[in-house]
């Protein structure tokens, strides 16, 4: 008796390499559907992991799993008859063939792997809606570029092999082998050459080959095949030009599998005029770009605003864009290689200027953005913006490139970079902001222009917070601003001096540039520039002595419309109060200014203002008695020190004694070591109160006493340091009524019916957990 046959899966030629996450993710989704179908570029591999999954789970369908190769097929109405040719079943010329099909599955319980469906997607999408409706026990899983959009349907994309980053090149040869993408290319290279591998420096040639191929597997295949001619560095040295140098040696291949230049343009093949071209103006992008910047740059008579959010839907659904969800929405990007692809057809066959055009609107863009976040810094929306602009950092770069490649779009070029002086700060790339505007400097005209005022001053600021000399930037600027006459190019200038001369201790003069540049900011109207004066005019005269003068800043500061309590700016103003309150004397004030200052510099993922905060928390920590955390906080400022806090060094120094002599030498010295081991993050999340001591709980720290709420204790100390029920709410962050609703419950609850007498208890009890721990330390 012939045995029936279950299934026709073809064993694996070549070892199943990486897929750990989307193996078991697949499954899962086909035990919950009936309908799944794997989408992705081409070449990523969606073909070996369907087939994996489906000879996985084939022992768990009565009648097997049925594979249906479809790659080479164009014509939907022949679908039918080649699924029935692969099912083994004849076509008798009796019923309609879709008519066979569904009574061959009605009663069987099986899986129908359909391989390849990009050409006749149409035709795949109404036999499989017919199949599940006729037959219960089957289920479909389709390999495409684009989904069925079938009811039921559930759709697992598959993306390229994870790849080393770039900025790990002295990883080791485990960690990186640790990397799918590097695994396959050893994998199929052993193949062919036995000592690809012999060194670890071959190993970090095979991991920037495989980010110079996205880790696509096909792409990576290709590669590996051509060490039967090449020599790693020699291949690694002709993919600037990958369209003709992969191409596969294997027979039996699809056609379109057999170049990356022919797998590419099925792709383009699948997609609309109207998709193609879009495709093509993306590629003025470089890495993420989101929906807004789209509509930018690439619309125009032909492709308009309300036609972007469709094309790029098409272009998701056909596997040509990846979008990644990330803070602040959607973000899009379109792999290298297919960008490549389309590039070559833009500045190749594309209309002449087309490419320049849109690298003129591309600038544009990013000079919008650069100025609406740092107009947004000091709003609600500080987030979004900070979020917008890293995520265009790759953009903002070659932008930059194109502007500096010629001296007319210089000025673009100045505009942009000098925008931008936040974002080299807060994210430790001043090196890189220098060094663009250092270059258009040097090829720009030196007539005097707003740009290039900007661009010395702004490179003057760069230099300052590195620690450099600005002397020429700032002679070559005062030139410049004498010719302009123009009250912006004044209070840059200005504020840049004020700031050299803090960093110089020269606080009178400090004290006197800025309240120039204060007034020429009120003259100009510019909202961004006054903010970030009134914060540094608030820590020249508080340095200079006259604390009262520099609060007096900071509250000018909160009172500009729309201030927000959690926003960008706020954390510096935050930090200059806290400053302001040490001199006064008010510790607590101080501490709580500076709490609240680290913690939305660890929100904002701001290096600068995490370093500020480390470099200026020991004397509030040393004040309050917290003497573990100044300890620590002292050991982290010497391992992150920063050029621009040397003014700081002293003011630190002058604590160190009693903190020693709080802890004794040994735990000094202890945590101090465990300090300077601490990463900024670490050591600003100390500041902002999120982070454990290394060694446990500080013993110096004063519990709540049992009569008032946590809340009401911090109340009560603000209190003793004889603030006023406004300045209780501004370092609380809470209304001034609820302050006032504080105040009257902790005298209730006291008993007491003045605020001295809640002073008088504070000092109290502040005291005697001093005295606890002294106990605590043994002496």
């Amino acid at each position: 008796m012939a045995r029936l046959q279950r299934g026709n899966l073809p064993a694996e030629v070549t070892s199943f390499v990486g897929r750990r996450a989307e193996l078991p993710t697949l499954k899962k989704t086909l035990e919950r559907f009936r309908a799944v179908t794997v989408t992705g570029t081409g070449g990523v591999g969606k073909t070996r992991l369907a087939r994996r999954v489906a000879a996985e789970v084939s022992g768990s369908f009565a009648d097997g799993a049925w594979l249906i190769e479809l790659d080479d097929l164009a014509d939907g109405a022949l679908l039918p008859s080649t699924v029935l040719l692969g099912l083994g079943l004849r076509d008798d010329g009796g019923a309609p063939l879709e008519a066979r099909l569904a009574d061959h599955f009605r009663a069987k319980q099986a899986l129908l792997l359909l391989d390849g469906c990009d050409g006749v997607v149409d035709a795949c999408a109404r036999l499989v809606a017919g199949l599940l409706r006729a037959a219960p026990g089957l289920k479909v899983l389709s390999t495409s570029r684009r989904p069925f959009h079938v009811e039921g349907e559930a759709v697992v994309a598959v993306g390229p092999l994870p790849v080393p980053p770039a900025d790990e090149p002295e990883a080791e040869a485990t960690a990186l082998m640790g990397y799918d993408a590097v695994a396959l290319f050893v994998e199929r290279a052993a193949a062919v050459r036995a000592d690809v591998v012999d060194s670890d420096a071959r190993l970090a040639t095979i991991a920037r080959i495989c980010r110079r191929l996205d880790g696509l597997p096909m792409a990576i295949e290709f590669a590996a095949d051509r060490l039967d001619v090449l020599a790693l560095d020699e291949l690694d040295g002709r993919l600037h030009d990958a369209y003709r140098v992969l191409v596969s040696a294997k027979r039996g291949a699809p056609q379109r599998q057999r170049t990356l230049q022919a797998l590419v343009e099925s792709s383009y093949a699948l997609c609309s005029s109207e998709e193609q071209l879009l495709w093509e103006r993306l590629t003025v992008f470089t890495g993420r770009f989101g929906l807004p910047a789209v509509e930018h740059v690439c619309t125009d008579e032909v492709i308009s605003d309300e036609r972007v959010l469709d094309l790029v839907a098409g272009l998701i659904d056909k596997s040509v864009l990846v979008r990644e969800e990330r803070t602040g929405g959607s973000w899009y990007r379109l792999p290298r290689l297919l960008r490549e692809y389309a590039l070559q057809r833009v500045t190749g066959a594309g209309e002449p200027g087309e490419w320049d055009r849109l690298r003129g609107r591309h600038v544009q863009w990013c000079l919008w953005l650069a100025s609406q976040a740092s107009d947004g810094l000091l709003t609600e929306r500080s987030q979004d913006w900070i979020g917008q602009v890293r995520g265009n950092h790759a953009n903002i770069r070659a932008a930059l490139d194109y502007c500096f490649e010629d001296k007319q779009r210089a000025q673009d070029g100045f505009r942009l970079a000098a925008a931008l002086w936040y974002h080299w700060v807060m994210t430790g790339l001043v090196a890189e902001g220098r060094a663009w505007l250092e270059r258009g400097l040097g090829i720009a005209p030196s007539e005097p222009t707003p740009g290039r005022a900007l661009a010395l001053t702004v490179a003057a600021y760069l230099a300052v917070m590195s620690g450099d000399s600005a002397d020429d930037l700032l002679a070559a600027s005062n030139a410049t601003a004498a010719e302009l006459a123009d009250p912006s190019v004044t209070g840059n200038l200005r504020f840049v001096e004020g700031l050299l001369a803090i960093h110089q201790r020269d606080l009178a003069t400090a004290c006197a540039k800025l309240d120039l540049a204060l007034d020429a900011f009120r003259v100009s109207g510019s909202r961004m520039s006054t903010g970030k004066t009134l914060c540094l005019l608030g820590m020249a005269w508080t340095l200079n002595g006259d604390w009262e003068r520099g609060r007096g800043y900071c509250e000018e500061f909160l009172a500009m419309p729309a201030a927000s309590s959690e926003n960008w700016g706020f954390g510096y103003i935050q930090w200059t109060t806290a400053l302001a309150e040490w001199q006064h004397g008010s510790f607590l004030s101080a501490r709580l200014a500076q709490k609240h200052s680290a913690r939305l510099a660890c929100r904002f993922d701001d290096r600068f203002g995490m370093g500020s905060c480390v470099q200026s928390a020991a004397l509030y920590f040393a004040s309050t008695g917290r003497h573990k955390e100044a300890a620590l906080l002292m050991g982290a400022a010497e391992t992150h020190r920063f050029p621009a806090f040397t003014v700081l060094d002293e003011l630190r120094r002058g604590c160190v004694d009693d903190v020693r002599d709080a802890l004794g030498g040994a735990a000094f010295v202890e945590l101090i070591e465990e300090g300077r081991a601490l990463t900024l993050v670490q050591a600003a999340e100390v500041v902002a109160g999120g982070r454990r001591m290394p060694a446990g709980a500080p013993v110096s720290a004063p519990d709540v006493p049992e009569a008032l709420s946590k809340r009401e204790w911090e109340v009560a100390q603000l209190v003793a340091d004889g603030q006023g029920n406004k300045h209780i709410a501004a370092a609380l962050v809470i209304s001034t009524r609820t302050a006032e609703g504080h105040v009257q419950r902790i005298l209730g609850k006291l008993g007491f019916t003045s605020r001295a007498q809640i002073a008088a208890w504070v000092t109290e009890q502040r005291a005697l957990a001093r005295a606890e721990a002294r106990v605590g330390h043994g002496g």
